[in-house]
């Protein structure tokens, strides 16, 4: 190895060792991929110093669920870093708090709210840790130190393949450590943080053994022994028994060696193997009749209804094969970079194949059929039960690292290229750490007094004794229904209880409940429930919220806030300058776009009447039953009105004087004239409490409500008389 090579790996080891701790920090205690669970089976195997059973009574204050069924190899040596360093995590059932808001999966409309699956105090999570918090960042330190194995013999297997002095290793080991979710997977408590650098190496003695054309028996025992570890790590890691039968076969059909000592070397690595791990199947028949362990994790997390499905969940697979957490998928854009590398690597290695030598070809072939192997073994499993997650193929990683390593190689000049790619990924894994992972985890900022923070809306609001509001920020984009929201609490006494937040927009109907939007959260986007708050702080809890359309006419919308309690839905009461203010406040009223409503055709108005110039009067209709009259009216907004108007409906007799009335604001109080916009239309019903005898009117048009003043009506270019236009008969 050159004195550069060696520089360029050893970078690269120190920049993902200084990652994979970052992530570890930066992710919340056990918000990792099963990572409790993962924990909870070596917390039980430090303090009782065997291995778990389903359902077994000594289990139930475990929080182990279905990795009872785990292979046990990662757990064993786990627990004993955890008895040798003396570590205790007693404390570990306090952290099973589950975010009963927590929004999983990518249909989760608001992609960085509720993406905790726990209760997180951050003020009891931060340094220095002791308990459960020190035994789980030394778990992940001890995972990511394992998955440095990866990246080296990552580095190595390309040495092998490529030509010398390329610095294609260099590319292949980074795009493994700068993958964002292998970075992930590395700094938290899993086990497939043993088996993939286990898987790793196999690969590497198997290409090593087919370059050097022999299998001696040294080899062959070491393969045995990491194919026994591997097997023993996760029950796919049984699979690692393909590439020593492929080279056995290869060596078998080149004749370069003595057939029956290649034949008695190769068996020896299955016996190996088996006689390392047959122990664990034969466990797994007498406690539950199935050597693989498989049924009982089945029986809790469940079985796939319909297995076809699996098939197309490849896009799901892809996506968080390079980023992905348990309830959430990154922005959009994230994935944009790795499906253009993805793609150039393959084109690029279509375009090199033929100036490849037949030796190399075979062993990228070797490479592409173990990434096959793994791929099918996912989609059986993925057949069985839900299990989209890319990393359930990360013993492939280093594969798929050097195949697409040697295809970037080929794309634009190699000196500019390569270390072009190798700085896109590393870049691209800081920011996920540095920017996407504290957007879904990060506590809100808080603040000594209130002389920090300046809302752009003042308001004085106590909810219950133990909370204040000094103001909030709002914009919304009527084009994008994006709808940004900064709440400022003041913590006036220590919280009883983790109350639950809820934004709503309301029907400003007097009377009326209609919702168009709902969110319910602790604090924080999920991250900083209120039993946590410091009191004399303030809290900035800022929102991103992305309205989803629905079929209601363009109207206004009140933002009702409040605080509720979880168990019983009881929202805490609110005062306002020492005035009762009932059980929400209502932040602001705001105009949001939805349909245009159709006026009916046989209802249009041959006249053109307008009022003040601003709004048009384009349909009326008049429908007398037994009771009452109802009039449909259509308005169309050609300039903005600065009040708001209310609209008067008069019966008048033949004489011309007043029967009844149906004044009312527009749509009964849902979309007050000050927030209409040119170029809306305005459906609107009004009702007059009587019926029409002969030679009745109706006259309407517009008029402030507390100065009485009418608007200007003017119909076919005439000023109309009281600014009345008469719509019947």
């Amino acid at each position: 190895m050159t004195k550069a090579e060696k520089t360029g790996l050893l970078l690269l080891l120190l920049t993902f060792l200084a990652l994979g701790i970052t992530y570890g920090v930066i992710l919340p205690p056990f918000e990792n991929l099963d990572e409790p669970e993962h924990f909870e089976v070596i917390r039980y195997v430090a303090d009782t110093g065997r291995l778990p059973i389903h359902n077994a009574p000594d289990t139930i204050s475990y929080h182990i669920r279905q990795e009872a069924s785990q292979p046990p190899l990662y757990y064993l040596l786990s627990a004993g870093i955890v008895r040798l360093l003396d570590l205790h995590a007693e404390d570990a059932p306090a952290f099973w708090r589950f975010n009963p808001r927590v929004a999983c999966g990518p249909e989760a409309p608001h992609l960085y709210d509720n993406r905790a699956v726990l209760y997180h105090n951050p003020h009891r999570e931060a340094l220095p840790w002791d308990g459960a918090l020190l035994t789980m960042h030394t778990l992940r330190l001890w995972s990511t130190l394992l998955q440095t194995i990866t990246v080296i013999g990552t580095f190595a297997l390309a040495r092998r393949i490529t030509a010398s002095g390329s610095r294609v290793p260099l590319l292949a080991a980074a795009i493994v450590a700068f993958n964002p979710q292998f970075l992930l997977v590395a700094s938290g408590v899993n086990n497939d943080n043993l088996v993939t650098p286990l898987a790793c190496l196999i690969l590497l003695v198997t290409v090593r053994s087919w370059q050097e054309r022999r299998l001696d028996l040294p080899r062959a025992l070491l393969l045995g022994l990491l194919c026994g570890a591997a097997g023993l790590s996760k029950l796919s890691g049984w699979l690692t028994l393909a590439p020593p039968a492929a080279l056995f076969v290869a060596l078998w059909l080149r004749r370069d060696a003595a057939r029956w000592q290649l034949t008695l070397n190769a068996l020896l690595i299955p016996t190996v193997a088996l006689g390392i791990g047959s122990w664990w199947f034969w466990r797994n028949w007498q406690l539950y009749g199935d050597p693989t362990a498989l049924q009982p994790m089945l029986a809790i997390v469940g079985t796939r209804g319909a297995p076809i499905y699996a098939v197309f969940e490849v896009g799901l697979m892809f996506r968080s094969f390079w980023g992905q957490l348990p309830c959430s998928f990154y922005p959009g854009g994230f994935y944009l970079v790795y499906g253009a590398l993805t793609a150039a690597g393959l084109l690029g290695l279509a375009w090199a194949w033929r100036q490849l030598d037949r030796n190399r070809r075979g062993l990228l072939l070797a490479l592409a059929g173990w990434f096959v192997l793994i791929t099918v073994s996912w989609l059986r499993w993925n057949m069985m039960t839900p299990a989209p997650g890319g990393r359930l193929l990360f013993p492939a990683l280093p594969a798929v690292a050097v195949l697409l390593g040697l295809g970037l190689s080929g794309i634009g000049h190699r000196r500019v290229a390569i270390p072009a790619c190798v700085v896109l990924l590393g870049v691209t894994a800081w920011w996920t750490g540095a920017a996407i992972l504290p957007a879904f985890f990060a506590p809100p900022p808080r603040y000594p007094d209130v002389t920090a923070v300046r809302p752009t809306h003042q308001r004085d609001a106590t909810f219950g004794e133990e909370i204040g509001l000094l103001g909030y920020d709002l914009t919304l984009s009527e084009r994008s229904l994006q709808l940004d929201v900064t709440l400022y609490w003041q913590v006036l006494t220590q919280p009883k209880e983790d109350y639950l937040l809820a934004l709503q927009l309301v029907s400003p109907i007097p009377g009326e409940t209609s919702l168009r939007w709902n969110y319910n959260s602790w604090p924080g986007r999920g991250n900083y429930p209120t039993g946590a708050w410091q009191p004399g702080t303030v809290v900035v809890d800022r929102y991103r919220f992305d309205l989803p359309r629905a079929d209601f006419p363009t109207q206004a919308w009140d933002l009702h806030l409040s605080l509720y309690r979880e168990e019983t839905g009881e929202r805490l009461p609110i005062r306002i300058d020492a005035g009762d203010a009932g059980a929400h406040l209502v932040l602001t009223r705001l105009r949001l776009p939805g349909m245009v409503p159709e006026c009916p055709s046989a209802d249009l108005l041959a006249r053109d009447i307008q009022f003040d110039a601003a709004v048009q009067l384009t349909h009326a209709a008049v429908d007398p039953d037994a009771d009452r009259t109802a009039v449909a009216l259509c308005w169309q907004v050609l300039q903005e009105l600065r009040d708001d108007y209310t609209v008067f409906v008069h019966l008048l007799d033949e004489e011309g004087e007043l029967i009844a009335t149906g004044d009312g604001p527009p749509v009964g109080g849902a979309f007050p004239t000050s927030l209409w916009q040119p170029g809306d239309i305005i459906q609107d019903v009004y009702y007059l409490p009587a019926t029409l005898d002969k030679g009745a009117q109706i006259a309407v048009g517009f008029y402030h409500p507390t100065e009485g003043i009418r608007l200007p009506a003017v119909e076919d270019g005439r000023a109309v008389p009281a600014d009345a236009v008469f719509v019947w008969p």
